[in-house]
């Protein structure tokens, strides 16, 4: 009787002892409805609830970025198990979605690296201030790079027909086993033009605040248009420039100075005699310019370079015809 009370004690120790163990055991891992990756490596973590201590154990290697992969459920099952975790995969799942997250790479950054990789390609061909407006024949899909890293498109290959604009391009990422991409569509020269902000009257002389650099389709640039700023800014207006139009130089001239019919000073200067007369301009002409001037006593045309709006100096070698020609 004493034998059998003694075994009877032992057996209540004992399963008090191992109680802890069995229900340790008997916990069974609780799967994540979705299994979303930051790393490159998928763990015991991504894709249950209670991994514990065990989280960072790796089960494989994760996606790209922005991509999915299937993980057989039977090798999940393995390493839960040598991790210590009970997965009885109940629902019979065959394989376990993972998701990698990533930053996207978009259509538009994939666009301007086509339009790069397209001007670089005919960089001795084309002149250095045109560009590229690349437009695809469908809309790309998303590449991805993966979280912290900036993200780029690489182009990885170009095929391009400078005369019809067509182009074939192999997009991807610098990402490990990222998506490529094959994507196709046109490429048009742009470039910027100086054209009025507004109206600018004729005679007007054009400041910087009156034009601003707008792109345009290089084809469609007349031959004679003012490319650069430079050549508008205190220009004056041959004609009137309408707002938003191209401006052509030979709507240009510098501004006028002494105008047409208005009364000028005469001067002629050498060494011990300056010469003076009073004329008529016979044409309009911009400060420094040579114009026409009319004697009004003499009634003799000569050409004098204009210094002030009312002021012309004659440039001669023969000061004693001049002399008679001023007189």
């Amino acid at each position: 009787m004493t034998s059998f009370k003694s075994l009877i004690a032992a057996l209540v120790i004992a399963a008090a002892t191992l109680a802890p163990a069995l229900a340790a055991a008997a916990e069974e891992a609780v799967l994540r409805t979705r299994a979303v990756v930051t790393g490159d490596t998928v763990t015991l973590g991504d894709l249950f609830l209670n991994a514990g201590d065990t989280a960072d154990r790796p089960v494989s290697r994760a996606p790209a970025p922005g991509e999915r992969a299937a993980i057989a459920a039977g090798h999940v099952v393995n390493a839960a198990r040598a991790a210590g975790l009970l997965w009885p995969n109940h629902e019979r799942y065959t394989h376990l979605i993972v998701q990698r997250d990533g930053v996207e790479v978009s259509a538009d950054m994939q666009r301007d690296a086509v339009a790069d990789a397209i001007m670089r390609s005919q960089a001795t061909a084309a002149p250095a201030d045109v560009r590229y407006a690349v437009s695809f024949d469908k809309t790309p899909r998303a590449l991805h790079v993966a979280r912290g890293t900036t993200p780029e498109a690489v182009v990885a290959g170009l095929e391009y027909d400078a005369r019809t604009g067509l182009f074939t391009a192999r997009v991807t990422t610098p990402a490990r086993k990222a998506r490529t991409l094959t994507l196709t569509g046109r490429a048009r020269q742009i470039r910027e033009v100086p054209m009025p902000v507004t109206a600018i009257g004729r005679g007007e002389t054009i400041t910087e605040g009156m034009v601003s650099m707008v792109e345009m389709d290089a084809a469609r640039i007349a031959p004679g248009t003012a490319l650069t700023v430079d050549e508008i800014i205190g220009m004056s207006s041959r004609t009137a420039l309408r707002a938003g139009q191209p401006v052509r130089v030979a709507d240009l001239r510098l501004p006028v100075a002494v105008s047409k019919d208005s009364r000028v000073s005469i001067t002629f200067e050498m060494p011990g005699m300056i010469l003076t007369a009073t004329g008529r301009a016979l044409e309009d002409g911009p400060m420094g310019g040579l114009i026409r001037v009319l004697n009004t006593r003499s009634r003799r045309t000569i050409h004098a370079r204009i210094v002030a709006p009312d002021r012309v100096v004659v440039e001669s070698d023969l000061p004693m015809q001049l002399a008679h020609t001023l007189n």
